[in-house]
């Protein structure tokens, strides 16, 4: 079993087929990320490394809408820049 990598706020890592954002770091392989879901609607949601992978720390739709938190704008921003590009 591979170790969590080492990550920082505002590193990019892939959730699957997610790109996201680290917003918080709670730990060693335990993460608050940013996304953008089909609607391209921001999430915001736990992560946690299993393995050899990211995963949302809970299956299913359980995050919260990250632009109606302030705290979480630059990090919305820089995803929604780095999808443009």
């Amino acid at each position: 079993m591979a170790e969590a990598p080492e990550v920082k706020p505002h590193d990019e890592i892939m959730i699957g087929q997610w790109r996201a954002v680290v917003a918080t770091v709670h730990g060693p392989g335990h993460v608050e990320v940013v996304w953008l879901d089909d609607k391209k609607q921001a999430i915001n949601e736990d992560a946690i490394w299993e393995e050899d992978g990211w995963r949302f720390k809970v299956s299913g739709p359980t995050g919260g809408y990250a632009d109606k938190y302030d705290r979480l704008t630059p990090f919305v921003q820089q995803l929604r820049r780095s999808r443009r590009g």
